[in-house]
């Protein structure tokens, strides 16, 4: 009996070291990538803010000098140096539309699907299209409709906003495009960001919606609330850690904003980015700029960690996780 008992704890042993070894196994990959794309790549980039790179690749300790630089080109506008006050700023502004425009009309129209009203399946199918659809892809139908002569252009002209006929110094549409003057190029990306940036975060608010117990809704509904009032009493508060982890990486993703700016408007100052600027840097390949780069990831990774976490600690100021 004992033989037997000692057999079977043996292959339970066994067992359990088999399924030891095996999520150790699954472990391997995801942390190699940890440690070789976060942990090894954010040590280096703090090691190199601190030297001066030549162009043969040889290097000196050059100690804050690449931060002062930094930060003279973020607030002096104007600054010679690689990155400019109008790119900073450009990013900013990115924070503010996210969270204040993008953020309510998205939580408004997963409302609107969730409760079904009349037309909401050709309204999901539009709002969901720009999600499965590449950005890349959205980028050149966007620069087609607003490039000069184009469709947006003809519908200005057709309702008398284009000028009179003998150019467009007249009418409300720039000489050159709205994609290249400096007083329109970058409001003209941020309509882009407004009109693809809806259908983001979309899906995870109706998912968000779909969990939440029908019995709240019709309690409300027995005692008279209305739609608007259920929604801004009810849905609202129960979603609002969804919508502060969303509103939160709204923040996270303006830092390395830079594709629209790549594809739509590259080379224009007025519509440049931080996140644009790094990636030009980085490929251009140059090693004179590796130390003034690497202060300028790290000192935006710092000022985007601050804001991220402020807003982050305001957002849970305003209500309490409900648990359903």
């Amino acid at each position: 009996m004992s033989k037997l008992r000692y057999k079977k704890d043996s292959n339970a042993i066994d067992v359990n070291r088999g399924n030891i070894y095996f999520i150790y196994g699954l472990l391997i990959w995801p942390l190699l990538h940890f440690m070789v794309f976060w942990v090894y790549v954010n040590v280096a980039t703090v090691e190199n803010s601190f030297f001066q790179y030549t162009i043969d690749g040889s290097r000196t300790f050059n100690g804050i000098n690449n931060y002062i630089k930094v930060f003279t080109d973020i607030f002096f506008k104007d600054s010679p140096n690689i990155l400019n006050y109008r790119a900073f700023l450009n990013t900013l502004s990115l924070i503010p539309l996210a969270l204040f425009i993008n953020m309510p009309i998205m939580v408004f129209f997963a409302y609107f699907i969730y409760k079904k009203v009349a037309g909401f399946r050709v309204y999901r199918i539009l709002l969901f299209t720009p999600a499965v659809i590449s950005s890349v892809v959205l980028c050149l139908i966007f620069g087609a409709f607003v490039t000069p002569g184009g469709p947006f252009d003809t519908i200005l002209t057709a309702i008398g906003l284009g000028g009179d006929g003998t150019g467009y110094d007249t009418g409300i549409i720039p000489i050159s495009g709205w994609l290249a003057d400096e007083k329109t190029a970058w409001g003209t990306l941020l309509v882009f960001s407004i009109i693809c940036g809806i259908s983001g975060y979309l899906i995870y608010f109706n998912s968000a919606m779909g969990r939440l117990p029908q019995e709240v809704f019709e309690s409300a509904a027995l005692d008279g609330a209305s739609e608007v009032r259920q929604f801004f009493s009810i849905v609202v508060p129960m979603i609002w850690p969804i919508i502060t982890t969303m509103s939160v990486q709204s923040i996270s993703a303006a830092f390395g904003w830079f594709m629209p700016t790549l594809l739509l408007s590259p080379g224009n100052k007025y519509s440049t980015t931080i996140g644009m600027i790094i990636v030009n840097q980085a490929r251009s390949g140059e090693q004179s700029v590796t130390g003034i780069v690497s202060a300028m990831a790290v000192t935006v990774s710092i000022i985007g960690g601050i804001i991220v976490l402020s807003f982050k600690t305001i957002m849970e100021k305003f209500f309490r996780e409900v648990q359903y």
